[in-house]
C-alpha cells in the first residue's frame, strides 16, 4: 500500500526537491536538443548548445548547493533585476555566435512552440511542491497551472501549425500566455515570495536555466509572426 506520509517526508526533503529540479532541467535540455535536431539538415551546433547548458547546470548546482550565488538578504528588486539581466545575457550569447544564431533563427514556428511543451512537467512539479509545502500553496497552484497551460497551449499551437488549422491565431495566444506566465511568476517570486523561500530555493534551477530560454523562444516566435504578417501582403500584391 502506498504510504503518503513517507512520500511527503522523502519528497519534502531539500535534497530530493533539489534533485527533482535538476532532473527536470536535464529533461528540458535533452528535449530542447531533440527539437533542435528536427531541423533539416541536422545541425551539429545543437549538441554544443546542449553541452553548454549542462555545464551551466553544473555551475548552478555548485552555487546553489553551497548558497554562494546570492547574499541571503538580497532585496526583491535587486533579485528581479538580476533575473532580467540574466535573460539579457542568455539572449546575447544566443545571438553573439553566428552558428548558434543561425540555428535559433532557422527554427520554424512549429519547433519554437513545441519547445514550450516541456513546461507541463515543470508545472506539475510546482503543483506538487505547493501541496507538500516546499512552495507556498497559492504560488504553487498558480505557477503550476500556468506552466501546464503554457506548455499545453504551445503544443496545441505547434500541432495546429503542422496541420494548417488556425495555427497563426493559436500561436499568438500561446506566445502571449507563455510570456505572461514567465513575467508574472518571475515578478511575484522576486517581489513577494523571496523572503519566504530564499534566493537559493530549488525553484531557482528553473528560473536561471529553463525560463530564459523559453522567454527567448517566445520572443523569436513573435518576431517571426510579425515578419510573416508583413511579408504576406507584399507576396499577395506581387
Amino acid at each position: 500500500m502506498f504510504n503518503t506520509e513517507v512520500f511527503t517526508v522523502l519528497y519534502g526533503s531539500e535534497i530530493i526537491s533539489t534533485w527533482t529540479m535538476v532532473a527536470l532541467d536535464i529533461l528540458m535540455i535533452v528535449y530542447t536538443w531533440w527539437v533542435f535536431s528536427l531541423s533539416k539538415p541536422k545541425n551539429k551546433v545543437a549538441g554544443v548548445v546542449g553541452i553548454a547548458m549542462l555545464a551551466w547546470l553544473a555551475i548552478l548546482y555548485w552555487g546553489f548547493s553551497t548558497e554562494s550565488v546570492f547574499p541571503p538578504d538580497i532585496s526583491g528588486i535587486a533579485f528581479l533585476a538580476i533575473i532580467f539581466m540574466f535573460v539579457g545575457v542568455v539572449g546575447a550569447i544566443l545571438f553573439a555566435f553566428p552558428q548558434v544564431r543561425r540555428l535559433i533563427l532557422e527554427l520554424d514556428q512549429r519547433q519554437l512552440l513545441l519547445l514550450q511543451g516541456i513546461r507541463v512537467f515543470f508545472g506539475a512539479t510546482f503543483l506538487m511542491q505547493g501541496g507538500l509545502g516546499i512552495l507556498p500553496l497559492g504560488f504553487g497552484i498558480l505557477d503550476g497551472f500556468t506552466h501546464i497551460g503554457a506548455g499545453f497551449f504551445g503544443l496545441v499551437a505547434a500541432f495546429s501549425l503542422a496541420t494548417g488549422i488556425d495555427g497563426t491565431r493559436r500561436a499568438w495566444f500561446a506566445n502571449a500566455f507563455g510570456l505572461a506566465d514567465i513575467l508574472i511568476v518571475a515578478s511575484s517570486l522576486a517581489l513577494i515570495l523571496l523572503p519566504d523561500i530564499g534566493p537559493h530555493h530549488s525553484m531557482m534551477y528553473a528560473v536561471f536555466l529553463a525560463a530564459p530560454f523559453w522567454l527567448w523562444f517566445h520572443l523569436i516566435s513573435i518576431w517571426k509572426l510579425i515578419r510573416d504578417k508583413s511579408i504576406a501582403p507584399e507576396v499577395h500584391r506581387s
